[in-house]
């Protein structure tokens, strides 16, 4: 499943598919201001899965970790982008990290982190 990040005026549309155990039909709209900062490489090894899976590389759903709650999507652990975001409200959780693969994540990092300045 190949996640799709569209650049708008104001914020970012992550379209995400259908995660199944979250329900993030519209996927996520992330407005750039709750964007802390935006990295790439391997993600958080450790987290505590709350709702969805975790096998080998694989990593979808909602996960605790150090106190924050993150979002994780991707098969791919090597290609990830990393957000981290200002208690950016999915839900009832204020997810403080979103980890999603991406195809060319290095340009997009950059492409990205212009429009947060």
């Amino acid at each position: 499943m190949e996640r799709t990040i569209q650049l708008m005026e104001t914020h970012l549309n992550i379209d995400l598919g259908n995660p199944p155990f979250l329900k993030l039909d519209n996927g996520l709209q992330i407005p750039y201001s709750s964007i802390k900062g935006i990295t790439t490489g391997r993600p958080i090894p450790n987290a505590f899965k709350l709702y969805g899976a975790s096998f080998g590389g694989t990593r979808n759903g909602l996960f605790r970790f150090n106190g924050g709650y993150h979002l994780y999507f991707f098969y791919n652990e090597v290609d990830t982008l990393h957000f981290d975001l200002n208690n950016f409200l999915v839900g009832k959780f204020k997810i403080s990290k979103l980890i999603i693969d991406v195809k060319n994540p290095e340009e997009l990092s950059k492409t990205i982190s212009e429009r947060l300045t």
